[in-house]
């Protein structure tokens, strides 16, 4: 015999019993109908409520990435689901095509704060690490995770996220190193390489605190809403195998097949 406790999951998330389901110290029931769905991934991810500021960004970030027409995610899940997979296992699939150019919050983020780190090191300022870094990346030829978009020449969700941040008061150090690094690029390239949608993402992400694998955790759960909408279209609208014969195919991602002429739902409306 040992004194060896059984085998339990330890876990700072939650707890529960037959009478309730505590949340970081928050009793459910409280928390229903009294914070945002943002809030309470803040809560659940990070330990704390956030700040309005940071609660009303986060909402801001999750409804923004949430949708992005056809990508090798979206594709994913709607091939799955031409094969008869079921919802979770068609949104689990497209999950799985989140990588490492896909839904990269977290590898922006990673590189934001190593320039911080190297201005520290070297004592640069941070428009000083910035340039080196993004002159270093050239001359190796690497990718610069959180620039560019193979769909766009400048993300247009970029210039809401970071308005929205300068609004709120949430910009800081990182959305900082992010447009330095920017502005470095029409020295170092002969032009300007803009920030795309997940660069956005991880620099104002930094700012408010939340880690790199937080963030890729905040796309996945975003886009899994998307994920899912696509599936439940596929299985109701179309039928299996489908464009399996007789069909002209196409690349499945061709932004010219993404446009107004192959969609088919409510016209441009606005929320006034």
């Amino acid at each position: 015999m040992t004194d060896k406790k059984p085998f339990a999951w330890e876990t700072a998330i939650a707890w529960k019993n037959k009478d309730r389901i505590v949340v970081r110290g928050y009793d459910v029931n409280e928390l229903t109908g009294n914070i945002s769905f943002a809030e309470h991934f803040h809560l659940v991810l990070r330990g704390e409520l956030p700040t309005p500021e940071v609660g009303r960004m986060t909402e801001a970030i999750l409804v923004n990435m949430a949708e992005h027409a056809m990508s090798p995610s979206s594709a994913t899940v709607r091939f799955a689901t031409s094969g008869g997979a079921e919802l979770n296992a068609a949104v689990a699939a497209g999950v799985a095509g989140i990588g490492r150019l896909h839904g990269t919050a977290d590898r922006p983020a990673e590189m934001f704060l190593a320039v911080g780190e190297r201005a520290e090191r070297d004592g640069l300022s941070d428009r000083e690490a910035a340039a080196k870094v993004v002159a270093e990346m050239r001359e190796r030829r690497e990718r610069m995770p959180g620039f560019h978009h193979a769909q766009h020449i400048r993300d247009p969700r970029t210039a809401r996220l970071l308005e929205l941040s300068d609004e709120l008061g949430v910009t800081g150090r990182y959305v900082g190193i992010a447009r330095a690094m920017e502005d470095a690029t029409e020295d170092v390239f002969g032009r300007r390489i803009w920030i795309n949608g997940p660069g956005s993402m991880g620099c104002v992400g930094l700012d408010m605190g939340y880690e790199p694998l937080q963030l890729k955790a905040m796309f996945i759960v975003c886009r899994s809403l998307s994920l899912c909408a696509h599936s439940i279209e596929e299985a109701t609208r179309e039928k299996g195998w489908r464009a399996s014969t007789n069909s002209d195919m196409v690349q499945p991602l061709d932004l010219s097949m993404q446009g107004p002429d192959h969609y088919d739902g409510p016209a441009d409306r606005s929320l006034t």
